[in-house]
C-alpha cells in the first residue's frame, strides 16, 4: 500500500492564468522575426533561446504603430524624426513615445 500525500487545494489568487504580457509582443519583432504574441528568441550557436523580455526594435515598434509621438507630432505608423530628418537607428523613437505607448496600454 502506498501512502501518498494529500494534495491541498490550489487557492483562487494562484488560479488567475498566465501572468500579463508584454503589450509589445502585439507586433511581430522586426530583429529577431518572432511572430506577434510569440516571445522574442536570440541565436546562440546553433539553438535558439527565448528571451525574458522584448527586444529593443520590438518595443521601438510598437511605440510607432500604436503611439502619438508628443515631441515630434507624428501619427501613429509614421517614424519619428527630428526636424524633417529621420533619427539614427540606435534610437529611432522619442522617449515621450514610448511613455505614450505605456500609458495607452495600461
Amino acid at each position: 500500500m502506498t501512502d501518498r500525500p494529500r494534495s491541498a487545494p490550489m487557492p483562487a489568487a494562484l488560479r488567475q492564468g498566465r501572468p500579463p504580457r508584454h503589450p509589445a509582443l502585439a507586433v511581430r519583432c522586426p530583429h529577431c522575426s518572432a511572430a506577434a504574441d510569440m516571445r522574442c528568441t536570440t541565436r546562440a550557436g546553433r539553438t535558439r533561446t527565448v528571451r525574458l523580455d522584448p527586444c529593443p526594435a520590438r518595443l521601438a515598434a510598437h511605440a510607432t504603430t500604436t503611439a502619438v509621438c508628443p515631441t515630434c507630432q507624428t501619427a501613429p505608423g509614421t517614424p519619428c524624426h527630428d526636424n524633417g530628418i529621420q533619427r539614427p537607428d540606435s534610437s529611432p523613437v522619442h522617449n515621450r513615445r514610448y511613455e505614450e505607448a505605456q500609458e495607452m496600454a495600461a
